[in-house]
C-alpha cells in the first residue's frame, strides 16, 4: 500500500515539471522563516564574503557537471534496444525530452545565477555600519536557484532509474520462453576422466 502510494506520488511529480518551482520556493520560504526565528540558520549570511564567493564558484562548477549527466541519461535511452525501449521512446519520448531539457536548462540557470552572485557579492565588506542590500538579495536568489537545481537533479535521478530499468530489460518480451537447462554429455565426462 505504502509502496504503491509512493510510486503514484513519484509518477505524479515526474509528469508535472512545473511542480519543481513551487517546491523550491516553499523550501526557501521555510528557510527564510527559520532565519527570521533563529538567525543562526542563515549559514550563507553568517559566512564571510570570501567564503560566500567560494560557495558561489563551487556551486557553479558542481551544478554544471551534474547538469551534464542528463546527456548520460539521454544516451542510455537512445541506445536501449528491444520492444520495451521502442515502446517507451514512442509513448514517453516527448515527456522525457521535456524533462531532460528542463533539467539541463535549470543547471545552466543555476550556474549563471552563481556566477552573477560571484560578481555582485563584494569580496570586501563595505565600510558603512549597515551592510548593503545587494548581497542579501543575491544570497537568497542564489539559494532559490540552488534548491531548484537540487530538485531537478532528484528528477534526473528518478528518470535515470526508469531509463536504466528499461535499458537493462533489453528485448526480454517473454515471447521466446525459458531456455532449457544444459544436459551433461556422458561422453565428455568419460574422455576427461581418462
Amino acid at each position: 500500500m505504502i509502496r504503491r502510494l509512493t510510486s503514484a506520488a513519484r509518477d505524479l511529480w515526474l509528469d508535472r515539471i512545473w511542480v519543481d518551482y513551487p517546491l523550491a520556493v516553499a523550501v526557501v520560504a521555510m528557510h527564510l522563516v527559520l532565519v527570521g526565528v533563529w538567525p543562526w540558520f542563515d549559514v550563507l549570511g553568517a559566512a564571510g564574503a570570501p567564503d560566500r564567493r567560494a560557495v558561489y564558484s563551487a556551486a557553479a562548477i558542481v551544478v554544471s557537471l551534474l547538469g551534464s549527466f542528463s546527456a548520460v541519461a539521454i544516451g542510455q535511452m537512445s541506445s536501449a534496444k528491444g520492444t520495451r525501449a521502442d515502446a517507451l521512446r514512442e509513448a514517453g519520448g516527448p515527456d522525457l525530452a521535456k524533462n531532460w531539457r528542463s533539467i539541463f536548462r535549470t543547471a545552466l540557470l543555476c550556474a549563471l545565477v552563481a556566477l552573477t552572485a560571484l560578481l555582485l557579492d563584494p569580496s570586501v565588506p563595505p565600510v558603512a555600519n549597515e551592510p548593503p542590500l545587494t548581497p542579501v538579495i543575491v544570497r537568497w536568489v542564489f539559494e532559490l536557484a540552488l534548491v531548484l537545481a537540487v530538485v531537478r537533479f532528484l528528477r534526473l535521478s528518478a528518470l535515470f532509474v526508469e531509463v536504466m530499468q528499461v535499458a537493462s530489460m533489453g528485448d526480454a518480451s517473454g515471447s521466446a520462453g525459458p531456455v532449457d537447462a544444459p544436459r551433461p554429455n556422458p561422453e565428455w565426462a568419460r574422455r576427461h576422466r581418462a
